[in-house]
C-alpha cells in the first residue's frame, strides 16, 4: 500500500513539474519580445564580465609562467611560509603582465596608427589622380576598342543614374538618421572603453582567484549531475581549453609574422599603402581558410588604382607569402592543434560563421575540432562494446 501511494505521489509531482514547464515555455513564447529584451539588458550589463574574462584566459598563461618561474622561488628564499609567497607572487605578476601588456598595445597603437593615418591620408589626396587614370584608361580603350567603350559608357550611365537616385531619394532624407546613428557610435565607443576599463578590474580578481573559482564550479557540476557525466564536462571542458589556448596563442603569433613579413616585402617592392595593407593583411589573417583573401582583394584593388603594374607585383607577393604561410609557418607554429581535415575547417567556417557570423568564424575551428573529437571518442568506445573495429580505414570498401 506504502509502495503505491510513493508510486502516486511521484507520479503527481512530475505531472505538476510538466505542467509548469509548459507555462512556462507557454509564457515565454507569448511574450518573447519582451523576453529577449530582458536578455539583452542583461547581456550589456555582463558584457564588463565577459571583457574581463577574456583577458585573464589570454593573460593567466604569463602570469602562471612568471609566478611559477620567477617570483614563487625568489620568494621563498625570504620567507618559508607558502601561503604568503604564492600571495605575494600572484600579485606581483598580475601587476607586471597588465603593465606589460597595456604598454605594448600602446606601443603597437603609436607604431601602426600614424603610418595608418598617413596612408589614409595619401589615398584621400590622391583620389582625383586615380580618376584621372580611370579615365585615361578608358579613353585610349576607347581608341583601340570603340565597341568596349560603347559598353563602359552604357554601363557607366546606368551606375550614374542609379547612385543618384540613392543619393537624391535615400540618403539625403536618411541624413538624419545617419547623424543619430554617428552619435549612437560614438556613444557606444565610449561604453565599450568604459566596460574595457572595467574588465580590466574584473581580470584582475579573475586572475588572483582563479583556482577558488575553478573549484566552485566543480563543485556545482558535481552538485548538479552525478559523478560520471561531471568528469565527462570536466573533459570536454578541458578538451576545449586545450584546443582554444592552442589555436589562438599560435594563429596570433602566426598573424603577426606575417604582418610583419607583408611590410618588409612590400617595402622592399615599394608598393603604396604598406602599412595600411600589413595591418589588414595581419589582421585577416586570424580568420582561417577565408581570411587571407579577405585582406588580399580589397588591399588589391587599392593598389591597382595606385599603378596597375605594381597591383600585379603585388599580387604575385602576396600569393607567394600566403603559400609559405600556408605550408609552412602556420604548420610549424600551430602544429597538429586543429586535427582537421580542409573539408571540416571549411565546412565548420561556413556553418558558424552564418550563424554567428565573423565571430562565428574565428572560433570555428577549435570549437568544431574539440566537437569533432568528442564524438570521435564516442565512436570508439561504441565500436569497441560491440567487438568491431574502430579505425576507419577498416570501413573503406575494397576492390
Amino acid at each position: 500500500m506504502k509502495k503505491l501511494q510513493n508510486k502516486y505521489v511521484c507520479a503527481g509531482i512530475t505531472a505538476f513539474c510538466v505542467l509548469i514547464a509548459v507555462l512556462i515555455c507557454g509564457c515565454i513564447f507569448l511574450n518573447f519580445d519582451k523576453v529577449a529584451q530582458g536578455f539583452g539588458k542583461m547581456n550589456s550589463a555582463l558584457m564588463p564580465i565577459y571583457v574581463g574574462m577574456i583577458i585573464a584566459y589570454l593573460l593567466s598563461p604569463m602570469v602562471n609562467a612568471m609566478e611559477r618561474r620567477i617570483f614563487i622561488p625568489l620568494f621563498r628564499k625570504i620567507n618559508k611560509k607558502d601561503k604568503w609567497v604564492r600571495s605575494l607572487a600572484r600579485g606581483i605578476s598580475i601587476f607586471l603582465v597588465l603593465v606589460m601588456a597595456i604598454v605594448v598595445i600602446f606601443w603597437l597603437t603609436m607604431l601602426v596608427v600614424p603610418e595608418v593615418v598617413e596612408s589614409i591620408s595619401n589615398l584621400a589626396n590622391n583620389l582625383p589622380q586615380y580618376y584621372r587614370n580611370m579615365i585615361q584608361l578608358t579613353n585610349d580603350v576607347g581608341e583601340k576598342h570603340p565597341e568596349v567603350a560603347q559598353y563602359m559608357k552604357e554601363s557607366t550611365d546606368t551606375v550614374y543614374s542609379q547612385v543618384r537616385n540613392w543619393v537624391e531619394n535615400e540618403l539625403l532624407p536618411a541624413s538624419t538618421e545617419i547623424l543619430g546613428r554617428v552619435s549612437d557610435g560614438l556613444l557606444s565607443a565610449l561604453g565599450m572603453l568604459l566596460n574595457v576599463i572595467i574588465g580590466i578590474i574584473v581580470s584582475i580578481y579573475l586572475m588572483a582567484g582563479k583556482e577558488h573559482f575553478c573549484a566552485q564550479a566543480k563543485r556545482l557540476l558535481y552538485t548538479i549531475f552525478s559523478e560520471k557525466y561531471a568528469n565527462r564536462i570536466l573533459s570536454f571542458g578541458k578538451d576545449m581549453n586545450w584546443s582554444f589556448a592552442k589555436f589562438f596563442s599560435g594563429k596570433i603569433v602566426d598573424s603577426v609574422i606575417v604582418a610583419i613579413i607583408t611590410f618588409i616585402v612590400l617595402s622592399i617592392a615599394n608598393i603604396p599603402y604598406t602599412a595600411l595593407i600589413s595591418v589588414l593583411v595581419g589582421v585577416t589573417n586570424i580568420i582561417p581558410f577565408f581570411g587571407p583573401y579577405i585582406g588580399a582583394i580589397p588591399s588589391a584593388v587599392l593598389v591597382f588604382l595606385a599603378s596597375p603594374f605594381k597591383g600585379l607585383i603585388f599580387l604575385v607577393i602576396i600569393i607567394i607569402i600566403q603559400q609559405l604561410d600556408g605550408n609552412v609557418i602556420g604548420p610549424k607554429i600551430i602544429g597538429e592543434s586543429v586535427g582537421l581535415e580542409s573539408f571540416w575547417i571549411l565546412f565548420s567556417i561556413l556553418v558558424f560563421g552564418a550563424m554567428f557570423g565573423l565571430l562565428g568564424m574565428i572560433c570555428a575551428v577549435p570549437v568544431f575540432s574539440v566537437l569533432y573529437r568528442t564524438i570521435k571518442r564516442w565512436s570508439h568506445q561504441r565500436l569497441e562494446k560491440k567487438g568491431l573495429p574502430s579505425e576507419t580505414d577498416a570501413y573503406l570498401r575494397k576492390k
